[in-house]
């Protein structure tokens, strides 16, 4: 599956391309099922800006999260055989230098995400690393593999890696319906921690207040939404409040910060230069932290945490290929909650 050039969701195709060979220490995954995001559709559109490298060489293929059988090791040394079911680490990284070396690949100056630098997953057979690659056990699906490495990983970091999150604490979840914000509010509840959430959509409320780990729903639309928040929790505030969303967020996720709260950030969809008061921080005591995309070390526990709690990414969808239009389609207009996922017919 390939764009053949940048624009509207008509450029996506399948298309016929040679099979991959592993270079030395790759292997070769046969894809069962892949994962879509929003930066597949920001590639799509050939937009630029801060966090998105554009252009890329056409044709191209999307991206970043995929899950399948080995079907060739060539010469990698490794204990991986023809005939593992695996997921993939969606990074790209030099594996040399001192953060490579810690696990810590997500700060590797050579950083990048499959998909976006690379080809990626949406296709047959893809060549990656065998050590970007985990084995899943039988009991997970591919379709379940394929879209947890993303949400699972990226709220790990910001949670556990950065976000120190501790049994008892309130955790609010901005935006509630991406594949990031299921998992991290999926980490929290399994963490001990009592969870909120915000939507924009009567109907993903709905959805949201029958999941079990969700305990509360505010109502994202509402001007000061903090002011729900602050009631929910006796006037003192989430300890720990996740925001992918950006700008338009900002000043209610802040507010809505008990003394001492930390702001936890891995994205800015709706805008990258908010509105914010620097006196609300350090009067109270906040924190803003940073927390993108973790490296190996993030993802294998990430995942680990999946398969020994029967966590389970939600996946609102599974398309064949020919239907990648439908699948942005999704994405774009913001009908989903969880993941949209496609495979090979």
């Amino acid at each position: 599956m390939t764009i053949a050039a940048y624009g509207g969701r008509e450029q996506l195709a399948v298309t016929e391309v040679a099979d991959p060979e592993p270079a030395p220490g790759e292997v070769v995954v046969r894809i069962a099922a892949a994962a879509l995001n929003r930066m597949d559709t920001f590639i799509r559109q050939g937009l630029t800006g801060p966090g998105v490298r554009q252009p890329r060489a056409l044709p191209h293929v999307l991206g970043a999260e995929g899950a399948g059988t080995v079907v060739d090791v060539g010469t990698a040394d490794t204990d991986l055989a023809v005939g593992d079911r695996v997921v993939l680490y969606p990074g790209l990284h030099c594996g040399r230098c001192k953060y490579c070396r810690r696990g810590q690949h997500s700060r590797c100056a050579h950083y990048g995400i499959r998909g976006e630098d690379a080809w990626g997953t949406q296709c047959e057979l893809v060549a990656v690393p065998a050590t970007d690659v985990l084995r899943i056990p039988d009991d997970v699906t591919f379709e379940e593999a394929a879209a947890a490495p993303v949400g699972y990983t990226t709220s790990w970091t910001m949670l556990v890696t950065a976000g120190r999150l501790r049994p008892g604490e309130r955790v609010l979840v901005v935006g509630a319906s991406g594949g990031v914000a299921i998992a991290a509010m999926q980490i929290a509840a399994h963490s001990g921690a009592q969870v909120l959430a915000t939507t924009r959509d009567p109907e993903k409320a709905r959805r949201l207040a029958e999941l079990p780990f969700v305990h509360q729903v505010i109502d994202g639309a509402a001007p000061g939404w903090c002011k729900e928040v602050l009631a929910a929790t006796d006037a003192e505030g989430v300890d720990v409040v996740v925001d992918s969303v950006g700008a338009p967020t900002w000043r209610d996720s802040i507010r809505s910060l008990a003394q001492g709260g930390r702001l936890v950030v891995c994205g800015a969809t709706g805008g990258d230069t908010p509105d914010v008061s620097i006196r609300e921080l350090y009067q109270s005591h906040r924190q803003i932290i940073g927390g993108p995309f973790g490296g190996w070390d993030d993802f294998q526990r990430a995942m680990e945490f999946m398969f020994r709690t029967g966590a389970s990414p939600l996946v609102h969808a599974a398309l064949p290929f020919e239907e990648i239009a439908e699948a942005h389609r999704i994405i774009e207009e913001g009908e989903h909650i969880g993941k949209v996922v496609v495979r090979p017919s």
